[in-house]
């Protein structure tokens, strides 16, 4: 695949940059020679057909996959063992990463916790504004898709984070939902964060259009 160039850095705020990337699975390379550069203020969205290598560019932004070629810097340093990039990293994948036997209220305790943090009355209010707060007592197993993926995008809510980065964040949602978690993500954009999502669908009609760029692998 030749390189692909995307680029909305400005001299202000946060700056991610991945520098001549690539991607191999067995003997085939899903991506190679991307570059990209994305600043405060910008919403990059990863587009590209079933097995083109979005989730796997995701994850390797993450610190999660390995990187067959190239870097990832975060403020011009490597992402490697860089604290700084990783506190300010909240990324949400296929997985919701709750915990069944908990209820929705005590799963966004749990990461609080992580984060060295015991509010119960923050959590009601993120519940509430996911539109999950009546869910707030019953087993996480007993929710909907769409409720539980509400839950699990809340934990966005719970420490502000620089950079979001959401795979799919849309699937199982229904359009209440869809209009909630773009008016969540604008405000994050507004706020000077960082935001890179897949998503089948395009988005160039949408609120995150005045922050959009687009990457096709």
């Amino acid at each position: 695949m030749s390189a692909h160039e995307i680029s909305a850095a400005d001299s202000h705020g946060h700056c991610l940059a991945a520098n001549n990337l690539a991607c191999q699975r067995g003997e085939r390379w899903l991506f190679e020679g991307l570059n990209l550069t994305v600043s405060s203020g910008t919403c990059l969205h990863v587009i590209g057909a079933n097995g083109s290598g979005k989730t796997s560019l995701l994850r390797m932004l993450c610190g999660i996959s390995r990187i067959d070629r190239g870097d990832i810097t975060w403020q011009q340093k490597n992402i490697a063992g860089n604290d700084d990039y990783f506190s300010g990293l909240a990324y949400l994948g296929h997985k919701d990463g709750l915990k069944n036997e908990f209820t929705a209220a005590e799963n966004l305790e749990f990461y609080q916790r992580l984060n060295f943090e015991n509010d119960p009355a923050k959590v009601d209010e993120i519940l509430a504004e996911m539109g999950i707060l009546a869910c707030a007592d019953l087993p996480t197993f007993q929710l909907s898709f769409g409720q539980r993926r509400r839950l699990a995008l809340a934990r966005l809510l719970l420490v502000p984070r620089p950079l979001w980065v959401l795979d799919e964040p849309f699937t199982g949602i229904d359009q209440a939902g869809r209009n909630l978690i773009e008016r969540l993500c604008v405000e994050h954009l507004a706020a000077g964060g960082i935001l890179i999502l897949t998503n089948h669908q395009s988005l160039r009609s949408g609120p995150l259009k005045p922050f959009l760029n687009e990457l096709e692998l």
